[in-house]
């Protein structure tokens, strides 16, 4: 079925404040369909602008693919939602657009919850712990102050989607596993970085070799900070690769930091 030619084109401002309406797209969650109700109440009013108030293709166009499940990440359904409006301005078969919705908010909510909940969320909430452990009041104005922004850049999601139009497919399917990979390697170097600063491991100053040479200064000779980073690794590698789970490696170091306590190693 083809969508007929659009009466109107969304102005700047209309589609700026339909990226700020996406900022409540959680909030018609359900176990159901997920998302599905919040992603057709963010299109409506642009579907009505484009349409008519009371055209019946605005409900036909809810009715085909703003009632569907759906499962994505914030960012990543304003995006969607721009290039639904664009290729339902250009008159795209509206199944072809239910198809692009429902192909690609997989593999968005990849690149989405990797850029900014596995990235940019522990970046900045690593940050403002460490601003607040040194009674800094910057630490947790910090934090709201990076997610409001967070929040509001979805409005810029929303543009880029419009822009781009049904020509941003074949551009998202054929780099979403560099994207991916990208924002993986970045989110790892930072909070690698950030070790030093939350992990305390080092040995005493009295514990030497032969009686002359301290254990922690070869360490610090080598590398500075190696020990913190060989523990995390060797954390990492027992959750990984032996299955560990979270509290039994919680109880371990708890374990670990008495015995070499008392035994006067650390």
């Amino acid at each position: 079925m083809m969508a007929k030619e659009s009466r109107e084109k969304l102005t700047d401002k209309e589609i700026k404040n339909l990226g700020l309406r996406s900022m409540f797209y959680q909030t018609g969650f359900n176990f159901e369909k997920m998302q599905a109700g919040s992603f057709g109440w963010c299109l409506l009013p642009g579907l009505e602008k484009i349409y008519g108030k009371d055209s019946p293709e605005v409900g036909k166009a809810i009715t085909t693919y703003g009632l569907d499940f759906i499962n994505t990440e914030q960012h990543a359904a304003s995006f969607l939602m721009g290039l639904v409006l664009s290729m339902e301005e250009n008159g795209s078969d509206r199944q072809l657009i239910k198809s692009m919705k429902t192909g690609l908010f997989g593999s968005l909510a990849g690149i989405g919850d990797a850029i900014f909940w596995f990235t940019l969320l522990p970046i900045s909430g690593s940050i403002a712990a460490s601003l607040c452990g040194q009674n800094l009041l910057i630490g947790p104005v910090f934090f709201i102050a990076f997610w409001i922004l967070m929040a509001l850049s979805r409005v810029l999601f929303l543009k880029a989607g419009y822009r781009l139009g049904s020509n941003a497919i074949e551009m998202l399917t054929s780099n979403v596993k560099e994207l991916t990979k990208a924002a993986g390697i970045l989110g790892v170097m930072v909070v690698g970085a950030m070790i030093p600063s939350y992990v305390s491991f080092s040995f005493p100053e009295d514990l030497t070799l032969f009686g002359t040479v301290g254990v922690q200064s070869i360490f610090d000779s080598i590398i500075p900070n190696l020990l913190p980073a060989l523990f995390v690794g060797l954390l990492y590698y027992i959750f990984k690769k032996k299955q560990v789970g979270i509290v039994a490696l919680i109880l371990g170091i708890i374990v670990f930091s008495v015995l070499m306590s008392l035994l006067g190693i650390m």
